[in-house]
């Protein structure tokens, strides 16, 4: 995981070895080693290394093609470098680093190489022949990569600390304010006006001092994969599970994999072992890191991976992450702070209690089971595939899997068919937002903002004509790109996020099975159940879906009422004109009084005014060079 920065000045202007020293200066103490840069009249790249994996011990910073015409800093792991290797005639692929495999692939395809990698990756690409400049992510976004546009120049970088966003010369964007509090998704907003982030699967041009945008990798994915029996879909399953986790988890430093009590994490911990062990009994297996909650019993996953503990016969760390544990006070930011909403004064005594428990052993990588849950059906919803057989015409299909799902479910059967057609015109009519959907106190010019932002990205063009299943994949797709932990990156380590479930090719067979061998009735993550289970302990693989957390957190701001009525009475996000104080009050009275409507957006408010305090010093008065102007 490269640590990327650069600029890119207009015609005219040279790049200078301050303005490149200035960029990486703040994110230096995450690499592991020196880092080294290109200066070439208007180009200035960076590259500082963090080598994670044996392939990136290969790589030596920003490196130029031969010819000269093109250079590249990349962050990643291309995992289909030996097949791309073959169509150059390279007959000794793990001695060439994946930057000059990128080089040769532009050089062959152009922008079109950038569909073809398969890894977790994000670069910045510079082609002199057509004053060119790329910045690109993977299909998954596993890399985090920022930018900020102008007329005047490009600038990019890794991580948020490359814009020096605790200057006071930077405003906070109300759009993303406006997203965030209302829980929507935040896209490629970033918390400061005119810093966004590359979107996932997608790359950037800026030729001639314009910006476009375009897609490389499309999550509604519309090939269709078909096998004859359940056991074949089985074996494909698992042949490209085994893939994904032997890619993350092979040669190289340290490596530490989340293991909780559900299946995702589980399966992944369990699958390594038996990679590992396959190719030498006694193989050293993962360490492990475990959360657990045990102020109350249906969150506790202590029970379920302990056992997964006691067959492996390693115990790992464990962590209290008890919500309870919230101090809903700001974090003093005199040590640094976070660049994004969600952290109170207790986040970084939780980082040193992590340090302390699982960091021993300077682990570089992180194994997560996120998105399992979403791409393997483990929300039981028959809608999409129910609403198939409705659009297709297959009256006896949609009235006997709708019977099956009813008798699940212990609901009547016309209720289920009026959910399908209700869902079916949701999905392609679309009518966008509702503005009772968003939070009372959200002021009128976020209220509009919001709107305007969600009416935009509700106009999906051609839906006709594409199957609901794959509509509803690509819907879920999106909310995944929401939640991945390394978007918002600790203080103390900044270790390289790994994600088997979201691996490509893992992932384009899972959107392109039929939606009934992933999920069935009664039977919720059917095909990854069937397939593992050999590999992950019964207890775990045949548990009942996990808790929904709603009784801590409402339970938290009950016991924090002082606090919180406190914070508000005397509200940055009031001030500002980003919320209306005494709705807001109001609200937050009637969720400590038991009212659960608003809990969820009413602990989103308080993490951004929170996030506004630690940034003006915690009182809300500026501290030091901690600033961010509110005003839009």
């Amino acid at each position: 995981m490269s640590i990327l920065y650069g600029v890119l000045k207009e015609p005219g202007v040279q790049a200078t070895a301050f303005e490149l020293q200035r960029l990486g200066a703040d994110m230096e103490r995450y690499a592991t080693g020196k880092g080294s840069v290109i200066l070439d009249g208007r180009l200035g790249m960076g590259v500082q290394p963090y080598l994670s994996h044996m392939r990136s011990t290969l790589e030596q910073g920003p490196v130029k093609s031969p010819d000269g015409r093109y250079a590249l800093s990349f962050d990643g792991r291309l995992d289909n470098y030996g097949s791309l290797s073959k169509e150059f005639g390279v007959e000794h692929p793990e001695t060439v680093s994946d930057s000059q495999i990128v080089l040769a692939a532009f050089a062959r395809w152009g922008e079109a190489c950038f569909s073809r990698f398969v890894g977790d990756w994000a670069l910045a690409l510079w082609s002199e022949r057509d004053q060119s400049l790329y910045l690109a992510r993977d299909h998954a976004g596993s890399r985090s990569l920022y930018y900020r546009h102008t007329r005047d120049e490009t600038v990019w970088g890794t991580y948020l600390e490359a814009f020096h966003v605790t200057d006071d010369t930077l405003r906070l964007s109300h759009n993303y304010a406006a997203c965030y509090m209302a829980g929507r998704p935040v896209r490629d907003l970033t918390p400061f006006e005119y810093i966004r982030s590359v979107p996932p699967a997608h790359f950037l041009k800026v030729r001639k001092g314009l910006l476009s945008r375009h897609q490389h990798w499309n999550s509604t994915v519309m090939t269709t994969v078909l096998h004859r029996t359940d056991a074949e879909y089985e074996e494909h399953f698992l042949t490209l599970f085994q893939n994904s986790v032997e890619r993350r988890s092979g040669p190289g430093e340290a490596i530490l994999g989340q293991l909780s009590g559900g299946m995702d994490s589980t399966a992944i911990v369990c699958m390594s072992d038996f990679l590992r062990q396959r190719k030498h009994p006694n193989a050293e297996t993962l360490d492990t890191v475990s959360f657990y909650d045990d102020s109350e019993a249906s969150l506790n996953e202590r029970p379920y991976f302990s056992i997964t503990e006691a067959r492996r016969g390693k115990v790992g760390a464990h962590v209290n992450t008890a919500f309870s544990q919230r101090t809903f006070e700001p974090h003093d930011g005199s040590g640094g702070v976070y660049l994004m909403p969600g952290a109170d004064s207790f986040s970084i005594e939780q980082e040193r209690r992590l340090h302390h428990a699982a960091w021993k052993r300077d682990y570089r990588s992180v194994l997560s089971g996120i998105g399992g849950d979403e791409v393997l059906g483990g929300v039981p919803d028959p809608l999409p595939e129910l609403a198939g057989h409705l659009l297709s015409g297959n009256v006896s299909r949609l009235l006997g899997r709708s019977l099956a799902w009813s008798l699940v479910d212990r609901s009547p059967l016309f209720g289920m068919l009026w959910r399908t057609v209700r869902y079916t015109g949701s999905l392609y009519l679309n009518p966008g937002p509702k503005d009772n959907d968003l939070p009372p106190w959200l002021s009128q010019s976020l209220r509009e903002r919001e709107l305007q932002i969600e009416t935009v990205k509700a106009m999906v063009p051609a839906r006709i004509g594409i199957a609901p299943h794959r509509l509803d994949n690509s819907l879920t797709w999106w909310f995944v790109m929401e939640t991945l932990p390394h978007l918002f990156p600790q203080l103390l380590v900044r270790p390289e996020y790994r994600y088997p479930f979201l691996d490509k090719d893992l992932v384009s067979f899972l959107f392109g099975v039929p939606r009934e061998q992933i999920l069935r009735p009664g039977r919720r993550r059917s095909l990854m159940r069937r397939a593992l289970i050999n590999i992950v302990p019964h207890e775990v693989l045949e548990r009942r879906r996990k808790a929904f957390q709603l009784r801590a957190p409402l339970h938290a701001v009950q016991q924090a009422s002082g606090v919180l009525e406190g914070l508000f009475a005397n509200s940055m996000i009031a001030d500002a004109g980003l919320v209306d104080g005494d709705k807001l009050r109001h609200s937050l009275r009637q969720t400590i009084e038991g009212d659960p409507k608003w809990w969820h957006l009413i602990l989103r408010a308080t993490a951004f005014e929170l996030w506004l305090r630690s940034m003006r010093g915690g009182s809300g008065e500026r501290a030091g060079d901690a600033g961010l102007r509110l005003t839009a």
